[in-house]
Order: C-alpha cells, then sequence, then structure tokens
C-alpha cells in the first residue's frame, strides 16, 4: 500500500476557489470546513439554503471565506445556473469536490428485496444524471481557460454506515459506479488540465493484499492533496482515507 507524503499544513496554491457540493450532509459540511481552515474560498452548496449558509457562516465564522448556494444538481439548467453563477462572481472555478448525496431506497429498507423497482430506478438515474451534470460542467469550466482545475468525488461510509459498521446495496453500488466515471472521465479528458479524482472513505485500512490501494492519514489530507491540480499524475487514481467521526458536522 502507497502512502502520500504530504503534510496536511500544506498551504493551497493563492486564492484558490472550491465549491463543496452536498454540505448537508456530514461528508460535504466536513469537506467544506476542512478546505475553508486551510486557506480556500469555498462555495458551499446544499439543495437547501439553510444548510449552505450555516456551513458558509462556520467558515467566516473562524476567519475563512464562504458563499452559500443552492441548486438541483439533477437538473441541468440548475447545474449551469450554479457554476455561471461563480463564474460571473468570482471569475472561475478551480476546484470542485463532489459529495452530495440525494436520500434514496437506503432509508426505507436495506437488502435486495426490499428496494422498490421504482425507487431503485429514481435512486440511480438521480445520482448518474447529478455526477455526469456536475463533472462535465465543472470540466467545461476549468477547460475555458489557462489555469489547471481539479474535480474529486467522495464516496464511502455515510451516517448510516457509520452506525451499522456497514454500507447498504445501494450506496455500494453509486459508489462503484463514482469511481469507475472518474477513471472514464480522467481518460477522457487526458490532454487537459484538469484532473479527476475519487477520496474514498473507509472505517478500516485494506488489506496489505490489496498493494495499489493509496492511502492518506486522514480525509483532511487527502482534500488538500487533491484540491490542487499540481498532483495530475494522480488522476483517475482512488485515495482511501480512514474517515473522521462526522457526528459534530452539524
Amino acid at each position: 500500500m502507497d502512502s502520500i507524503p504530504l503534510n496536511p499544513q500544506t498551504p493551497p496554491a493563492r486564492d484558490r476557489l472550491v465549491l463543496v457540493t452536498g454540505v448537508e450532509q456530514p461528508e460535504g459540511a466536513y469537506a467544506a470546513r476542512a478546505l475553508g481552515t486551510h486557506g480556500f474560498d469555498v462555495i458551499a452548496h446544499s439543495f437547501t439554503s439553510e444548510a449552505a449558509e450555516r456551513v458558509a457562516q462556520d467558515i467566516t465564522g473562524i476567519g475563512g471565506r464562504a458563499t452559500a448556494a443552492v441548486a438541483d444538481l439533477t437538473i441541468d439548467g440548475e447545474v449551469d445556473r450554479l457554476f455561471t453563477g461563480i463564474e460571473d462572481t468570482h471569475g472561475r472555478v478551480d476546484t470542485v469536490i463532489h459529495s452530495a448525496w440525494i436520500p434514496g431506497p437506503e432509508s426505507t429498507g436495506t437488502s435486495l428485496q426490499s428496494i422498490h423497482p421504482h425507487d431503485w430506478d429514481r435512486f440511480l438515474l438521480a445520482h448518474l444524471r447529478m455526477l455526469f451534470t456536475t463533472v462535465r460542467r465543472a470540466t467545461q469550466s476549468m477547460s475555458g481557460r489557462n489555469r489547471a482545475g481539479s474535480i474529486v468525488t467522495v464516496v464511502g461510509v455515510d451516517r448510516l454506515a457509520a452506525d451499522t459498521r456497514e454500507s447498504t446495496l445501494t450506496r455500494r453500488v453509486i459508489d462503484g459506479a463514482i469511481e469507475a466515471f472518474t477513471a472514464a472521465a480522467a481518460h477522457d479528458i487526458s490532454a487537459r488540465t484538469v484532473q479527476v479524482n475519487t477520496i474514498r472513505l473507509i472505517d478500516e485500512l485494506p488489506s496489505p493484499e490489496f498493494p495499489d490501494q493509496h492511502i492518506t492519514p486522514d480525509f483532511d489530507t487527502a482534500l488538500v492533496f487533491l484540491a490542487d491540480p499540481a498532483h495530475r499524475s494522480w488522476s483517475g487514481k482512488v485515495l482511501s482515507a480512514p474517515t473522521a467521526r462526522f457526528a459534530d458536522a452539524h
């Protein structure tokens, strides 16, 4: 297993603007606050204004820079409106941390037999559309200027998994799809200056039987490392990070 030789206190490039999606979820809220602490200018996105404003206020309250943003990422026009608003206001989007998550079948049942086909279809469509439209629009924004960009998707344990120590069927399927999409997208845009990666949150370190695993000391380290597009040789890779406990994320 490879470890990432990075000091988590390493400051990011000057004036980097990061959009963190899904701050109503513990992982997204934690990512936004962590990057704000490390000196990034943060756009805290949520599906609801209350969550976005709460996280943005938390960051500014500790001396960071943050702005709240609201959009339904399953709708193409809303995704475009979100990025256009950021571009009009800030002139750029440097980094996207995509951790948005919509409650689905796992909230009513975790087993294969208990999930209704309609819920399954809706859940898959919503998350894959959200992933596709967000990454595509982010790539367009970053590729339209002479400045490198970074897109990082976050998968792994969630609140339910943290309680049960076991990811649900639907979450595992979507996480696998996100990781596959990351690798494919990185290959598709390899000639551009945009790097695409995934952070996989884990409760326990992987077995030494999997030597291709890249492990970071913690979630903060993985975020800061991959938010910097200087690490283009890592594009397409999945970094595993021992999860922090997000109980105090709200």
